[in-house]
């Protein structure tokens, strides 16, 4: 899959009208207002968060590409990380569409195989639910045994959810346990999808034994980066720091908007409000950030003008600072193709 300029002309018009739609709800002068009350020194932590936020996800991209036999450097991994983050703002589904066309990226820029970046890419995306997951089953525990945290009303509802991402991690479980079954169900949805494909005009069928190999090539990979423990725990914990980067950030906007929240609730909305990144829209746009705006307006008593300008200006930073890295990647990759041409 190819990024094409209508896809980044549908990305970009996309989120400038739901951040547009946000700035209404807001009220513009009271958006204006919020905005400015930003102190220096808190934009300028804000921005330091965003930048340790992306140097750790880069940094769990190398980790992992080191694992599956991809030969990149620390500074290579951080600015593929970012252009396969561009990929994903600009494609609906987000990762689900992001992924393959991440993919082609790297497979790219390092020479090696498509399925073996893939792999990478899929491995870093799945590690990356680690501390979201730990975040929303310690943190909605937590929130559902203490009263004071949020109000009565929430509580229940809290309490619901972290039920259902236990019963997920219980799935996940089963699929670890059984990789070959795992593996029958991969291959039967892509060649079901093969299939499908081949209806569409000008579009080619792909041999069932190519698809097989494939599909072994893509567990192969995947198997080799997650028997290996050291990678494992080290793209972990590096997620974990950059889900928390994402926290403090909010944080920080909100309090320099004057919400007052705690940092421990502020870090388990981040990773609950990624979940509506699912929603058909360029990298999730409109749903993560009406998200936090819903979640923080029922557990806090803050302005509403307040509220939605914080979302939308850390939302804003960590959905531009991709495209804006990216971009610089992609050019050096086609640099680095006509030279090699």
């Amino acid at each position: 899959m190819e990024i094409q300029r209508r896809h980044v002309a549908a990305g970009v018009l996309t989120w400038v009208a739901i951040f547009s739609v946000f700035v209404l709800l807001a009220g513009p002068t009271a958006f204006v207002e919020s905005a400015t009350d930003l102190s220096p020194s808190r934009l300028g932590a804000i921005l330091l968060m965003n930048a340790l936020g992306t140097i750790s996800m880069g940094l769990v991209l190398y980790t992992v590409s080191r694992g599956a036999g991809l030969h990149v450097s620390p500074v290579e991994s951080i600015f593929l990380n970012t252009t396969v983050n561009l990929v994903n703002n600009f494609t609906p589904f987000g990762q689900a569409s992001g992924l393959p066309a991440g993919g082609v990226v790297m497979s790219r820029w390092t020479g090696q195989s498509f399925e073996k970046s893939l792999a990478a890419l899929s491995t870093k995306e799945l590690v990356g639910f680690t501390p979201g997951i730990l975040v929303m089953l310690f943190g909605g525990t937590y929130i559902v045994l203490s009263p004071a945290v949020v109000p009565e009303r929430i509580q229940s509802l809290v309490g619901i959810f972290t039920a259902s991402i236990a019963i997920f991690v219980a799935i996940l479980v089963l699929v670890y346990r059984n990789p070959e079954a795992a593996k029958r169900v991969i291959y039967r949805f892509v060649s079901a999808l093969n299939r499908g494909l081949a209806y569409l005009p000008r579009v080619s069928r792909v041999d069932e034994a190519e698809i097989q190999q494939r599909v072994d090539d893509f567990a192969e990979s995947v198997e080799r980066i997650s028997s290996n423990k050291p990678v494992v725990v080290a793209a972990a914990t590096l997620t974990t720091f950059a889900t928390v980067t994402q926290g403090v950030l909010l944080w920080l906007a909100l309090g320099g908007v004057g919400v007052e929240l705690s940092l421990a609730l502020t870090v388990f909305i981040v990773p609950v409000s990624l979940l509506a990144s699912a929603i058909p829209t360029p990298g999730g746009s409109g749903g993560i950030e009406g998200a936090q705006i819903l979640l923080i307006l029922a557990v806090s008593s803050g302005d509403r003008a307040a509220i939605i300008t914080a979302v939308l200006m850390t939302r804003g930073l960590v959905y531009w600072t991709p495209i804006v890295v990216g971009s610089l990647t992609l050019g050096a990759i086609g640099l680095k193709r006509r030279w090699a041409s």
